[in-house]
């Protein structure tokens, strides 16, 4: 499967210009042959928090027809990264979506860990639904968002149900770069599977700057396409998925597993 992930810098609080950078990138990529493309987490607003109630998409729209326009456009799967969004009540969510090549919406999932350190609780509602596989191309698959990295829990679920390749859609900041590199490599380490990253750059209006480093990671840890920290980057891989059941007929730690004396299980 070929990925292409673009990082690129999120203006905050400007959902037009944020709208048309992404235009631009889909103008300005040769995405022949690309199966899907990845875009980073809340890439409409930025963590514009104070005003996030103005930035929300109501139902997805209008972001959700923007995207499909694109991947009908383009022939290709768009995992749309996240971006604030309300539904029927009057929370706002940091929503995160996937649209096929076609056009139409074949997955949705809300942050459900919010992360104390920006806030985000005294502005945004946690998700309250578990994140679920979905298939790309009859691959399966999942979706995090940024602080979930920092819970394995939500990436065993995701592969124990079959997920191949997991994408993680962050706005990473700068001073924790390192836990980024590690917690990618150590969630597709443990649980064999391919970890498509993509993160932002550039700073905000509070001051915080964020690490780039999108990358894309194999079931063996190996780092396949890194960006660098502070610029905008098209990183490109090509998945083997066939990959993934010689590492775990390698190294079968899932069939090791002592499930009976797990505690927590």
């Amino acid at each position: 499967m070929k990925i292409k992930i673009f990082q690129f810098k999120v203006v905050d609080g400007d959902v037009k210009t944020n709208m048309n950078k992404v235009s631009s990138l889909f103008a300005k990529t040769d995405l022949n042959e690309t199966d899907v493309v990845v875009l980073p987490e809340m890439w409409t607003s930025g963590y514009d928090l104070k005003n996030i109630d103005d930035h929300a998409a109501k139902n997805l729209e209008p972001v959700k027809t923007f995207i499909s326009k694109l991947a009908a456009e383009h022939n290709v799967t768009v995992a749309a990264g996240s971006i604030p969004n309300k539904y029927s009540d009057d929370d706002v969510y940091n929503t995160a979506f996937t649209i096929d090549h076609q056009g139409h919406l074949i997955h949705e999932y809300s942050k459900i860990h919010l992360v104390p350190m920006l806030n985000e609780p005294e502005f945004l509602a946690g998700g309250n639904k578990a994140a679920e596989v979905f298939e790309i191309n009859g691959e399966k698959c999942g979706v995090v968002i940024c602080y979930d990295l920092r819970f394995p829990e939500i990436f065993r679920d995701l592969s124990l149900s079959g997920a191949k390749i997991i994408f993680v859609a962050a706005e990473w900041p700068i001073e924790r770069t390192e836990h980024w590199m590690t917690l990618l490599k150590a969630r597709a380490i443990e649980n064999q599977c391919y970890i498509v990253a993509s993160n932002t750059i550039g700073s905000q209006s509070d001051g915080t700057v964020f690490a780039g480093k999108s990358m894309i990671v194999n079931p063996f840890g190996e780092i396949m396409a890194e960006a660098g920290k502070d610029t905008e980057e098209i990183l490109t891989a090509d998945l083997n998925l066939a990959y993934i059941d010689q590492v775990r007929t390698d190294i079968p730690i899932f069939k090791s597993r002592r499930k009976e004396l797990y505690k927590f299980l």
